[in-house]
């Protein structure tokens, strides 16, 4: 008896379609003998493509594309193209880029350490201007807290409708001034 590994290295598909060259030909053909699964699958696939042949050569029946049938395929097939490559393939290409990294850090030696030491500087400045520019805007969003509270603080004593009016209003600076101060033209310089 033949387990499923076996029976997947016959391609039936290609042996219906005669794609197949003869020693393969003999190759189905003798193991379509021997396995009742293999067997049925190939007679479906047969009595699906008769079923398909009679229905698209009907004598009556004349099959009508619209006008746009290619772009409508094209269009819907170039969409849903989505995870052709398995995991093992991409793992393994990972595996090859990773392993030409290493030979190639093997290969340039010293020089190669001087290269990533360029690298990491490198990094480190750019992450000592993200730092930068995140405690810039902490700060200042701290300075917006301690506005509006001192406002809320302010208007509280004459009654709850101002405290509110009051904090819509400082809400309303903040959005204010987060669109109107050009951060971009602000932090340009250190970029």
């Amino acid at each position: 008896m033949m387990g499923a590994a076996d029976c997947e290295k016959f391609d039936l598909a290609g042996y219906v379609d005669g794609e197949l060259d003869a020693h393969a030909d003999q190759a189905v053909e003798s193991h379509v003998a021997v396995c009742s699964a293999c067997r049925g699958e190939l007679n479906a696939q047969k009595q699906f493509l008769r079923l398909l042949e009679t229905g698209l050569r009907g004598p009556d029946k004349d099959l009508e594309l619209p006008h746009d049938f290619t772009k409508k395929i094209v269009t819907t097939a170039e969409n849903h193209v989505v995870g052709l490559r398995p995991w093992k393939e991409r793992f393994n290409a990972v595996f090859i880029i990773s392993s030409l990294l290493l030979f190639s850090l093997f290969i340039l030696g010293a020089e190669g350490m001087e290269l990533f030491g360029a690298a990491g500087s490198l990094l480190q400045k750019i992450a000592a201007i993200g730092a930068f520019a995140t405690q810039m805007a902490y700060s200042f969003l701290i300075g917006v807290v301690v506005l509006v509270r001192s406002f809320v603080r302010i208007l509280a004593p004459t009654g709850e409708i101002m405290a509110m009016f009051g904090v819509v209003g400082a809400a309303g600076m903040l959005f204010l001034a987060v669109r109107l101060i050009p951060f971009r033209k602000i932090l340009r310089p250190l970029f």
